[in-house]
């Protein structure tokens, strides 16, 4: 049976639910550290969350990619102004998690496989600091916009020189990234509205860069080093 997060949801069914204040957000991730987590995406801007969510964020995230999990982490390329903000990112780094770095992040996320997703406040829930999303359509939506996001980043500008990476282009990374993620060619497809053939040739160029002999081994050699 799968482990659903939070005791007592029901992931079948879509719900949205207000985190009141930062502590209640804070108190969020910090349940999380207690449930088995597969995949685990966050977007870590400065703003406007407070430094004790910024700080559970990371405890998290880094406890997760030590206990094996596949843990990818959004930040900021610039974090000259903060040094505790890069200390925080370094640290997640450090713990194992691949480290995407963008000029721009304006949005906090933080999705838990397919059970949940923290996402900002809903002007029509009241105040609130954040939403908790459940259900696996909400969810899903809130996966493929990190995805994407991710396939049109780059690493951060303090991780090891990777003059090999552009061997990819933008497509060809996008189709890795959702092929590693589990979707079809004709999931694959409908996202970046190419078409199924296309996507086809996509990754079997992929394969040819990488000298893979199948799409499993392509993705687990894209991750080594760090293409995706």
């Amino acid at each position: 049976m799968e482990n659903h997060l939070l005791l007592g949801t029901d992931t079948a069914r879509t719900a949205l639910q207000p985190l009141t204040d930062s502590d209640a957000l804070a108190d969020l991730l910090d349940t999380l550290r207690g449930h088995r987590v597969r995949e685990f995406r966050l977007a870590l801007p400065r703003r406007p969350y407070d430094r004790q969510v910024r700080k559970q964020a990371v405890r998290l995230s880094a406890e997760l990619a030590g206990r094996g999990a596949q843990v990818r982490v959004l930040h900021l390329r610039d974090d000259s102004r903060d040094p505790a903000y890069a200390d925080d990112t370094r640290r997640i780094a450090a713990a194992g998690a691949r480290m995407r770095a963008l000029p721009h992040l304006p949005v906090w996320m933080a999705v838990a496989d397919r059970d949940l997703a923290i996402v900002p406040p809903d002007p029509g829930l009241g105040d609130s600091s954040a939403t908790l999303l459940r259900g696996r359509v909400l969810v899903e939506a809130y996966q493929a916009l990190f995805d994407q996001v991710w396939a049109r980043s780059g690493p951060p500008p303090w991780a090891p020189a990777e003059a090999e990476r552009d061997a990819l282009n933008e497509r060809e990374r996008e189709a890795l990234v959702l092929l590693t993620a589990g979707l079809t060619d004709e999931g694959i497809s409908r996202r970046t509205g190419l078409s199924v053939r296309t996507v086809r040739r996509t990754i079997a160029g992929v394969m040819a860069k990488l000298g893979a002999q199948s799409r499993f081994q392509a993705g687990a050699e894209a991750v080594r080093r760090q293409w995706i």
